[in-house]
């Protein structure tokens, strides 16, 4: 079932004794709508950095889940609009859960936050911010019940710091994973030339970060610039997982692209390289 409304836009699925199940469109777009509209009513103080926000006792759900999970990647850097769709995702995914699915996917925009009942392995595509096309790469998961999985980039629908093309996070949460896709995308960048930045406020006067230097254009990169900045991501990247924040990440850049170590706890992450029309796939 697809669902737009407003900046949402969603794809949700779901399976029930190993067929697929059918969700009511009315139940999904009221429910989204509800969401969004307690987003709107406190931009103001989402749209600061979360090391600002003291108290969310007096913000509604949406708002405090977001809130706490970019605090708990880097309350410093990010505002708590860095975890709104994968907020999203999540909030309508614990809804239909009490439909007893066995598999539940609600893919917000390319931010996932997905159930799966069994832990059974799951190929999830990792998608090109700029096309909008699957890419090479195939994340394969096994072992994961209940998980979210974002991806950040240049060219995305969302203002960044860096240059990767697509920089994935995998972890307990699509807030959580959102946020840290945002991070360690911010963290790919590098000083080269070729590359334009700007204030995101003259890109986008509503913006959470309008002091912020983001990327506007990436041309050609020589080897070392694409290494650099890929190793400069996955050193943020590593550093969320040591802290057990996330399960796993993956950057790419210029058809290069590094990875974390895989997953921990019984959780089995593998990423995979093939052509990009495989089947039976979901895509971040």
């Amino acid at each position: 079932m697809y669902v737009e409304i407003g900046p949402a836009s969603l794809v949700i699925t779901g399976e029930k004794n190993g067929a697929p199940f059918e969700f009511v469109r009315e139940e999904a777009e009221e429910l989204v709508a509800g969401i969004l509209r307690e987003i709107r009513e406190c931009l103001p103080v989402l749209r600061q950095k979360a090391q600002r926000i003291k108290n969310v006792s007096g913000l509604p759900e949406a708002a405090q889940r977001m809130t706490a999970a970019v605090k708990l990647v880097d309350e410093a850097s990010l505002t708590p609009m860095a975890a709104v769709a994968g907020t999203v995702a999540d909030m309508i995914k614990e809804h239909f859960l009490k439909k007893d699915v066995d598999l539940l996917t609600v893919n917000n925009g390319g931010d996932l936050s997905i159930y799966n009942k069994t832990g059974r392995a799951l190929r999830v595509g990792i998608g090109d911010s700029i096309t909008g096309q699957a890419t090479l790469y195939v994340m394969v998961l096994e072992g994961m019940r209940n998980f979210g999985m974002a991806t950040s980039g240049f060219g995305g629908r969302s203002l960044t710091l860096g240059l990767a093309d697509t920089a994935t996070a995998v972890s307990q949460t699509g807030a959580i994973a959102d946020a840290a896709a945002t991070l360690i995308c911010n963290h790919t960048t590098v000083a080269a030339g070729g590359l334009i930045r700007k204030k995101a406020r003259l890109i986008d006067p509503e913006t959470d970060i309008p002091d912020e230097d983001v990327t506007v254009a990436v041309g050609a990169l020589s080897p070392d610039i694409v290494a650099r900045s890929l190793q400069n991501g996955l050193k943020t990247a590593n550093t969320l997982r040591e802290r057990n924040i996330i399960d796993y990440a993956a950057i790419a850049l210029k058809g290069s692209i590094v990875a974390t170590s895989r997953g921990n706890n019984n959780k089995s992450i593998t990423l995979e390289v093939q052509d990009g029309n495989q089947k039976n796939r979901y895509h971040c």
